[in-house]
Order: C-alpha cells, then structure tokens, then sequence
C-alpha cells in the first residue's frame, strides 16, 4: 500500500472511530434526560425550556414557551377549583386561554406505567406551566419510578383521581403565587405573612415556589426572626438543597457575631471552619440555646398565625378557633420546657446561650396567668440585676401584674380591653420612669 494511501487509510479510521465514539458518547444519557426525552414524546406541543424542580412526591419540570400554545386542553382549572372536562357532550373547548385559568392536559401511557399531567398558564401572552410525572415503579426508571403500583391500570382510576386532584391544588396555589407581586416586607406584619405563605407552600411541596418567598421574606435584616432562617436551612436540606441552606445559613452568620453551630455534626462542609472560630470564641450551651430559640419561634409564630387569621378571615370560625387552641397549647408546652430550664440551670445567662435565646423565658411568661408571673418575677429581677435582661423586660412584665391586679401601671406599656392606655401610676414622670428603663417617651392627653 501507497503512503499516501495508509496515510488517508488512518485519516478516515480516525473520523470513523471519531464518529463512534461521539455517538456512544451522546447515547450515554442519565436517568433523568431519558426520563424527559420520553415525556417531552408524549407532551401534545412543542416545550421551549424546561428547568426540574426540587423532589416533591412526583418528578416534576416548569416549562415556558416563547408564544401561546393554543393546542386544545383536555379540562380547565377555574380560580374557584371548578373543574371544567372539555369535549364533553360535544361542548367546545375554551377558544382561548384566559390569565385567570389553566389549562390541563392529562396522558395516560400504558406502555411507560404512567400518567403526565400538564398544567398550562398563560403569562403576558406566553405559555408556561408544570408537568407532573406519575411514574410507576420500573427497571427502566428505578430512581423516577415513585410508585409501587400501576398507574395506569384502569383498576386505579379513582386513586389517580385523588392524586389528580391534589394536584389541582398545587396548580391553584402556583397560579395565584404568579399572578401575584412579591415584594419585599415592610413591617413586621408583613414578614410573618411571608413567612406564613412560603411554609404553606413548603407544606405543599411547592419547594421551588416556597424558595421564592423565603427569599423575599429574607430581604430585609430588621424584621428577621433569625432562628427562622436555621429552621428554613433544615427544611431545605431535608430536599436534598444543601446549597440553598447555605445561603439561609450564612445569612444568620452576618446577621448574628455569635451564631454557630456545632461543627462535629453540621452536614454543610462550606460552614465548618466558621463555626469551629466561633465555638472557640463562645462556647455556647448549644442544646440549651437550640430550645429556647425553639421556644421563642413556636411563641411567636403560633399567636401571630392566629391573630392574622382573625384579622383577615374573621368569617372562618372554625379554623381560627382551631388556631387559637394551637396558640394555646404551645404556650402551655412552652411553659412545661421553660420551668424544667429554669428548675435546672435558673435563669439562663447570656454568656451561656446568647442574647436572643436569653428572652425567650421573658417571652413565655408574658403570656402566662397572673399566678405564673408573680413567681416569675422575682426570678427576672435577679436576671436585671447581674445584667443578663435589659431593664425594659422587667418594666413590661410589672406593668402587667400590676394591671391584671387592678393597680395603676409605672411605665405606661400596658393598654385596656378598650384599647386604651391603662390608668398609670403618676402622668407626670412616666416618661422620666420609661427614660430609665430604655423605653421611648410616649404622647399623653
């Protein structure tokens, strides 16, 4: 053979063996991408882009399109959760989508043991929207086959209804999230109902969209209850999003000089070098801290969950009836946990868990019966003595008792059933009396 021959001989060896490679190469896909090349068969339009959510009970994507999709729906989603089947009754469909309602699409393979539900929303004249995966358990999918029996039977028609309609939920609670404007809270109030919404959509499993109000709820430092964002962190690890926990839990770090964790058992390899600085430096009773942070956050959270139901939905008897028997017995179980702390390690010093989890026990008792707060007190003096609670705790809590007992107020922190500012000790020094104690001077009559 030629030189020249073997020479282009090894030449389209290489391209051949080159083209071999690429195509062995591009066939090696992951579990998933199959998973999503097979779908994306199945869906009745062309998808754009699609980005995977966090693990929910279902595989499941957000797709968007460019344009309107005006391929015909096989029912419509109405605000109200009515259900409309189109093609029904030889009914037309809807002519055209609507921003007020979804649009869904429902496909049954019996050849993959599954069934696609695709929700479709219309978003400033474009298409977007969820598809949700109901995959049966398969060798072929043994990470994205999430149940264990099939789906696609025809036997188990009413169970995927129910599964169909709590999906439906979740369709509702992602359209009004979207036509709704997050911004930043700008009062206390305000960062409570954010939170309040992005744990009912965690509850959901709407982690992506929970994600998206956690993070505006989180956008301004001085209404943060900081001990949230450790409790939002474990949640997201708890989903396998570690990084996102990351961001939540470097967040407290600049909001706080003496938050750490312990670094022996945090999973977060990123945080162990700050809070092995940070242990060193505070060497917190981190168990006993942990609680009382625990404590503060059920307090808090339980009652203004309440009173903003009342606020907002004063109709709904039943439920803030049921919210208040839950603000209730979170005072009474957080009572039980302080007096045990208190029992055990008396008042607990700043040095040995921090300024925040320190108010917590002030915290409990402020909402306690009158007979709880009198033994209290003097248990707080000590605390106000030796400079491990600021003066202004223990003026509130006197002017409570002193209230509840029909006695006029010091420091003027108490109000009436009226609404009114209680009857005050003396008029004409309580502001010198609020001076002392770092309480603000308030406007008399």
């Amino acid at each position: 053979m030629k030189k020249s021959a073997v020479k282009n001989y090894i030449i389209y060896t290489l391209i051949i063996l080159a083209q071999v490679l690429t195509g062995c190469k591009s066939g090696q896909i992951t579990e998933l991408q199959h998973l999503e090349r097979s779908v994306l068969k199945e869906i009745p339009f062309r998808v754009d882009s699609i980005r995977w959510l966090a693990a929910g009970d279902f595989p499941t994507f957000k797709f968007a399109n460019a344009e309107y999709v005006d391929a015909s729906p096989d029912a419509e989603i109405r605000p109200d959760g009515d259900y409309w089947v189109c093609n029904l009754f030889d009914e037309e469909p809807p002519s055209r989508q609507t921003e007020e309602n979804i649009w869904r699409n429902v496909i049954v393979s019996r050849k993959n043991r599954r069934v696609v539900c695709i929700d479709r929303y219309l978003r400033e004249g474009r298409t977007v929207g969820c598809c949700y995966v109901l995959q049966s358990e398969r060798k072929d999918y043994p990470t994205y086959g999430t149940l264990h029996w099939d789906v696609s039977d025809s036997h188990n028609i009413e169970m995927v209804g129910v599964m169909l309609e709590e999906l439906k939920e979740q369709a509702l609670k992602r359209q009004r999230l979207g036509s709704a404007a997050l911004a930043p809270p700008a009062s206390q109030e305000g960062y409570w109902q954010l939170m309040f919404h992005a744990d009912s959509l965690f509850e959901a499993h709407l982690y992506d969209e929970a994600r998206q109000v956690y993070d505006c709820a989180f956008s301004e430092d001085r209404y943060i209850l900081p001990s949230q964002l450790s409790t939002t962190a474990g949640k997201m690890i708890s989903i396998g999003q570690d990084q996102v926990a990351l961001v939540y839990l470097r967040h407290r770090i600049a909001m706080e000089k003496d938050f750490y964790e312990s670094p022996s058992s945090s999973s977060l390899i990123g945080l162990k070098d700050t809070f092995a600085v940070r242990s060193h430096q505070w060497n917190y009773d981190l168990a006993l801290k942990k609680t009382l942070e625990g404590i503060f956050e059920r307090d808090q959270y339980d009652r203004l969950l309440w009173s903003q139901a009342v606020k907002n939905c004063p109709g709904d008897i039943e439920r803030n009836e049921q919210l208040a028997r839950r603000a209730l017995m979170t005072d009474s179980l957080n009572l039980v946990l302080v007096g045990n702390i208190l029992s055990q390690h008396g008042y607990p010093r700043k040095e040995l868990v921090g300024e925040f989890a320190n108010q917590a026990v002030w915290l409990v008792f402020q909402h306690a019966n009158l007979d709880y707060q009198k033994r209290f007190l003097p248990q707080l003096e000590e605390a106000v003595s030796r400079g491990d609670v600021a003066p202004l705790f223990l003026a509130l809590l006197q002017d409570r008792i002193d209230v509840r007992e029909g006695r006029p107020q010091r420091y003027g922190t108490q109000i009436d059933d009226k609404g009114k500012l209680a009857p005050l000790l003396d008029a004409t020094r309580v502001n010198q009396w609020r001076q002392e104690v770092g309480l603000p001077t308030i406007c008399l009559p």
